[in-house]
């Protein structure tokens, strides 16, 4: 195979006991996630045709019992001669197959997108040029659109843009950057690689990346169609996702503040069931208060919040603080760009001027 690439994709499908989940995950650019043979097909096919084609796609299945799904895959490598298949053995899980695809991955940059999603046309063309320009940004996130299972659009995730947002929000919230929306430089994603911090690995993956001095930047624009699914890990595993992130930004804190030489090792995770339940009571109407204030049925989201206020209130709070320092962080990032726009081009006139 032609090892020129700038960039390689692979493909994960990715099984767990509770729920069986698929993912395609494109690497050295592409990441996908899949659920059905029907969303598979959709996001490979938005891979294939990138208006940028110097791509390598690496299909990464691992978990082979799915044989519609093998077929499929086995299919595409006689279509496309940029997609090569890797089929693991038995199920390893999400971190340890990314952690793979780096490796076997050619390209100079790697992208991800989640199997169930769709990457539009230009997203590959448009986020490398941005990095080429930008060449101190080290892995750059996008603006997606929200599409129901039926593949309608029903929102649009919206993040900040600035390496400090990405900062503040990682360091007081969560993941400031959509995980399938990713395309980076292959030397960082090699350098930090995914730790089994299972439901959040991408969470702990960039404050890791951040510790060791790593920039970001999120594109204002959408280039992608995120896929919500009532049976997504997000949803069925929220409590352990929870859980994880917690220890993931406990880490991050600890490593800055005490200014340690080298990252804290993961521990061993437990959850506390009881504590679990009490977490996923509220899910449900977590979930419908995210459809409602989406969809802008505002009496509908103050209802919601007083149910979830008489239960388990963490998953709110959550929710409430990322929300808050998002509208901070927006108003910060149009002040300077109405400061930048207003003043710089009056600064550079009288500049020539002179």
């Amino acid at each position: 195979m032609n090892e020129s690439f700038s960039e390689s994709i692979f493909v994960h499908s990715y099984y767990n006991i509770f729920n069986m989940e698929y993912y395609i995950d494109r690497f050295d650019p592409d990441i996908v996630l899949f659920e059905s043979v029907e969303y598979a097909t959709l996001a490979i096919d938005s891979l294939c045709n990138q208006t940028y084609t110097e791509l390598e796609i690496i299909l990464l299945l691992d978990n082979p019992q799915n044989k519609r799904l093998l077929s499929l895959l086995k299919e595409y490598t006689q279509r496309d001669n940029r997609i090569v298949l890797y089929i693991n053995e038995k199920n390893m899980g999400l971190p340890t197959t990314l952690n793979f695809g780096i490796s076997v991955a050619h390209g100079e940059f790697i992208a991800r997108m989640d199997g169930d999603d769709i990457s539009m046309p230009q997203r590959i063309e448009k986020q490398l040029s941005y990095l080429l320009s930008h060449s101190c940004i080290d892995l750059l996130g996008t603006n997606a659109y929200i599409i129901d299972e039926n593949g309608d659009t029903i929102g649009e995730y919206k993040k900040t843009s600035s390496d400090y947002s990405q900062k503040m929000m990682l360091k007081h919230c969560n993941c400031n950057m959509i995980h399938p929306t990713w395309l980076g430089k292959a030397e960082l994603f090699r350098a930090c690689l995914y730790r089994e911090f299972f439901h959040c690995e991408d969470y702990d993956f960039m404050l890791r990346a951040y510790a060791a001095g790593y920039k970001f930047h999120n594109l204002s624009i959408p280039l992608l169609k995120y896929r919500v699914q009532q049976k997504s890990i997000s949803r069925t595993f929220a409590y352990e996702q929870y859980i994880n992130a917690e220890l993931a930004r406990k880490q991050y804190l600890k490593y800055n503040k005490d200014h340690l030489t080298s990252y804290p090792i993961l521990p061993i995770l437990s959850f506390d069931l009881k504590d679990k339940e009490k977490y996923n009571s509220t899910l449900s109407f977590l979930n419908d208060l995210r459809e409602a204030w989406i969809q802008k049925r505002i009496n509908a989201v103050f209802i919601l919040i007083i149910k979830i206020a008489f239960r388990d209130n963490r998953p709110l709070k959550i929710r409430t603080k990322a929300l808050l320092v998002y509208w901070i962080l927006t108003i910060r990032e149009k002040i300077i760009n109405i400061c930048t726009q207003s003043f710089f081009p009056f600064i550079k006139k009288n500049n020539q001027n002179v």
